[in-house]
């Protein structure tokens, strides 16, 4: 006679939340081969909900700071000294705008865009957005090993900026825009600020400004930029484009073939810690480089091959020192 027996799962298996294959012997999990230690979230504001896992399109996050809180919760997890796991966050571009993101906990995040190139307005395009209320990103605490790869920070007003940030370490922004929100046409007080340490991070191929409305600033550094470099960007601002405050250590950091249009300054640094590179920027502004404390040792600073409009003529800038 034939009877019901308990079966025992065997052979292998899939986790769809952690990615991972695994063998099973007499029902146990005797071994698991995840394919990185790390998760990776998916956010989308027009499928996704707020109350989802993130851990598939099917259970998307609505708001980016959403999954940010969710990857750190993942990251605490993990035993001493192994909280370093890389998490990705999957942002799709839709229609509308992300909410702004204000972050107190924000570190070893991959942050992908996927919709179109960064650099205008328009539908499809991955932007996180503070209208003209808020920052369109904003960072309280320090920031490390996070990477942004395209999409768009705007915001709008004298109040705001883009991107606003204390202590960012070792991380990376290749393919951004820090732009004005499109068509409400108030200029930003800077695309990017850094009130904290800047070390050991890297710009690449990005646009600062404009959609509408130049920002006053492109990018300023008011605590430290150092390691870093800022490379292959345009920048427009109304005022200045890239600016170095007086309490901004800058030993180690890269300025190179970036195009630059202000109607002020072009580069300026007021640090009287100045060890600076500025290499082969094109720069169209009424005082193009401008150093203006410290650095005046041949070898403190370098100033080579940047072109600057100079009054409508092109011509070669380049000194030893300041």
């Amino acid at each position: 006679m034939a009877r019901n027996i308990t079966a025992s799962k065997r052979g292998f298996g899939y986790d769809p939340v952690t990615r991972s294959l695994g063998v099973y012997v007499d029902g146990a999990l005797a071994a698991s081969f995840p394919p990185t230690p790390g998760r990776t979230y998916f956010v989308n504001n027009i499928t996704g909900a707020s109350t989802n896992d993130g851990l598939s399109w099917a259970n998307a996050l609505d708001q980016v700071d959403n999954a940010i809180t969710a990857s750190e919760a993942y990251r605490d997890t993990m035993s001493a000294n192994n909280q370093y796991i890389r998490n990705q966050i999957i942002i799709q571009g839709t229609a509308t705008d992300y909410e702004a993101v204000a972050v107190s906990d924000c570190s070893y995040n991959d942050f992908f865009g996927i919709g179109a190139d960064p650099q205008g307005d328009g539908v499809g395009i991955c932007v996180i957005s503070g209208a003209n209320a808020a920052d369109a990103w904003s960072a309280t605490a320090t920031m490390r090993g996070n990477t942004w790869y395209n999409i768009q920070f705007d915001a709008s007003g004298t109040s705001y900026y883009a991107f606003d940030a204390t202590t960012v370490l070792r991380s990376r922004w290749e393919e951004c825009a820090f732009m004005g929100d499109a068509g409400k046409n108030e200029a930003l007080v800077a695309g990017a600020r850094f009130t904290g340490s800047f070390g050991g991070n890297t710009m690449y191929r990005c646009r600062v400004g404009t959609n509408w409305a130049e920002p006053t600033t492109g990018l300023r550094f008011d605590g430290e930029l150092s390691n870093s470099r800022i490379e292959n960007c345009i920048i427009e601002a109304a005022t200045n484009g890239i600016y170095i405050s007086t309490d901004a250590l800058t030993i180690g950091g890269l300025i190179k073939e970036n195009v630059i249009r202000a109607a002020t300054l072009g580069i300026y640094s007021a640090s009287a810690q100045t060890r600076l590179w500025i290499v082969g920027n094109w720069i169209s502004s009424a005082d193009a480089i401008s150093i203006t404390a410290g650095g005046t040792t041949t070898g403190e600073h370098m100033v080579l091959g940047n072109h600057v409009n100079d009054a409508g003529t092109v011509v070669l800038f380049e000194t030893a020192a300041g």
